[in-house]
């Protein structure tokens, strides 16, 4: 018997759909078919928010960008997080790029996973993230980081890029977090081509993402979001974030939604 290295698990669905796209004449992301594949996938992990972006990186980048800019205990520059010395190489630049202070905890040779007793022993009192990652489908142990972080009033965030689908105790990894990153590249579980996704159960953290995810912009936000935080008025072109362009397209959430 033979497993090839790469496969495609595409059928005719996921063909007709791009087509669909096509003919509707609507390819970026304010297309109706990125919203619907957000609020699906935000459906199945049981989860308030999803916002679909162009990678799992993209995911990871604005996941920590977000908690930069929270109103009440924002991450500051120097601040320390505890990340696992095995992972993807866009689990670490982000935090690199903001000017965290990495500090790594060893994996367990057994499950390629660190071990939460390990995570808790590295922890310090400048801890302010811990960085949780399920590698190739196997959970790490998240209910107890997250009671640690609870009581140590720490963020716990899950990169759960390679684990989608996988549970603890009926509970699905991903969920964990203040904020969850997923991807749907060419490898991973659901595939759309390119493609990512941010969970988070918390408002203000999903409004932040979206401006984020599009220039800084409050174009995709509730005018709550501005009004509180930002203007008395509402106005079609405000920028108020150092924001990127991380969208997706509304052929990848087509895909997906298949």
């Amino acid at each position: 018997m033979k497993y090839q290295l790469v496969s495609d698990s595409w059928g005719k669905e996921e063909v007709n759909a791009i087509h669909r796209v096509i003919k509707s004449g609507i390819y970026t992301y304010r297309g109706k078919y990125v919203k619907e594949f957000e609020k699906k996938f935000a459906n199945f992990f049981g989860v308030k928010y999803s916002v679909m972006v162009n990678s799992g990186s993209s995911a990871n980048l604005l996941a920590i960008a977000a908690v930069f800019f929270k109103r009440k205990k924002p991450l500051k520059r120097g601040d320390e997080v505890i990340v696992p010395a095995l992972a993807w190489s866009t689990t670490y630049h982000p935090l690199q790029q903001h000017g965290l202070k990495i500090r790594l905890v060893d994996i367990d040779i057994e499950t390629l996973n660190c071990k939460a007793e390990d995570i808790i022993k590295a922890a310090t009192k400048k801890t302010k993230l811990i960085v949780a990652v399920s590698i190739l489908g196997n959970p790490v142990e998240l209910k107890k980081l997250k009671d640690f972080c609870s009581r140590r009033k720490i963020y716990l965030m899950e990169d759960n890029c390679e684990s989608m689908g996988a549970k603890i105790n009926n509970k699905y990894t991903g969920t964990f977090g203040i904020v969850n990153t997923f991807s749907t590249f060419f490898s991973h579980h659901i595939s759309t081509i390119e493609g990512g996704l941010v969970l988070t159960n918390n408002e203000e953290i999903y409004e932040l993402i979206l401006s984020l995810r599009s220039h800084g912009w409050t174009r995709d936000n509730s005018k709550n979001f501005q009004y509180k935080r930002f203007q008395k008025s509402y106005e079609d072109y405000c920028f108020v974030l150092p924001g990127y362009n991380l969208r997706p397209n509304n052929i990848y959430a087509a895909v997906g939604l298949e």
